[in-house]
């Protein structure tokens, strides 16, 4: 499958002014994004990036960096369980249209984030199972990456002794309906370097099914360094038979804010990361990824900030003008075997 052979600029937009890999050339717009993304990870065109080209038109010649990258689609409880497998189906069909690979994250496990910004998912176990298993007949024999619940396994606070059972239950039951068609490369969300440390990881992905996987994420919607991510990864990579990796650069290119209540939450002076690619450097990362839309809340933050998920063009502004990059960069794109 083409997962496994994609490497090195496949899928990237290169972001840093003037670099290259095999080719370069300026691109004027969406279209030719999506072209760029042929063999590589699917840009959406349809993504919140790409929407507030058209809502914000004084800034889109910045936003449109945003816009041109691969980023992942979110999937969550906003829907009967039944009708999830359409809604996917449509957005892998467009991938394939595009001769792309989609990155998807299931989001819609019950009792989904203790409470805080981005609570919600389904209220019952039945309907999540449901759920789960409609989005992997979306799938279906297609190729597609799936990160599998983010902080699910590792932010339980809120749950009692019978809800953390039920809750390794149901992301196994989820794991193995997403890997049971192996064009399915499926992560199990690990959170992060600093929340559990690599030993008790290991022991909640193998819990929660991760030898049927291909193996777990790291950093998603967080700011930690890829390179920190990396030597955590590859611990957890040893205490799990050597399970590969993936990691959320969305937002990290300037490393994490300083300590602090909510640090993690909107933080300001934030810079976006290495762009989506397979060329990775440490010997499990199989990819960075932006799973998280830079240009999205974390949440209200209890200040007021726009909720969960919503579109925040100031924010996303800021973010690439942090970053130093603009639309016009070089691009690359190529392909090498995987050895």
């Amino acid at each position: 499958m083409r997962w496994n052979r994609i490497i090195a600029c496949a899928c990237a937009v290169v972001l840093m002014t003037g670099s290259s890999c095999c080719a370069a050339g300026a691109r004027d717009d969406v279209d030719t994004a999506q072209r760029v993304a042929s063999g590589g990870f699917y840009v959406d065109p349809n993504s919140s990036a790409a929407r507030a080209l058209v809502d914000y038109p004084d800034t889109a010649s910045i936003v449109a960096r945003l816009a041109d990258t691969p980023q992942a689609f979110w999937l969550s409880a906003t829907s009967p369980p039944t009708a999830v497998s359409n809604e996917v189906g449509r957005y892998v069909d467009a991938a394939v249209r595009a001769n792309a690979v989609p990155v998807l994250v299931t989001y819609a496990i019950p009792q989904r984030d203790c409470g805080s910004f981005s609570a919600g998912g389904y209220s019952n176990g039945a309907d999540y199972r449901t759920w789960s298993d409609n989005v992997a007949a979306g799938i279906g024999n297609r190729e597609a990456v799936v990160i599998v619940e983010p902080d699910a396994l590792t932010d339980w606070s809120c749950l009692s002794s019978e809800q953390a059972t039920e809750r390794i239950d149901l992301l196994r039951y989820s794991v193995n309906a997403l890997a049971s068609d192996p064009n399915t490369a499926v992560y199990i969300d690990g959170g992060h370097s600093r929340w559990l440390d690599a030993p008790e990881l290991a022991s909640r992905l193998e819990s929660a099914g991760v030898e049927r996987a291909r193996g777990f994420s790291l950093n998603v919607a967080n700011f930690y360094t890829t390179v920190e991510q990396e030597a955590y990864g590859e611990s957890v990579s040893a205490l799990t038979g050597g399970k590969t990796y993936v990691v959320d650069t969305s937002r990290n290119g300037a490393g994490p804010p300083p300590e602090g209540p909510l640090n993690w939450c909107n933080p300001p002076d934030r810079a976006l990361g290495s762009a989506p690619t397979t060329q990775t450097q440490a010997a499990h990362a199989a990819a960075y990824l932006w799973v998280k839309h830079p240009g999205e809340s974390d949440g209200t933050c209890n200040r007021g900030d726009p909720p969960s998920s919503v579109w925040w063009n100031a924010y996303a502004v800021a973010i690439v003008q942090n970053s130093g990059r603009r639309r016009g960069s070089q691009m690359a794109r190529c392909e090498m075997a995987l050895a």
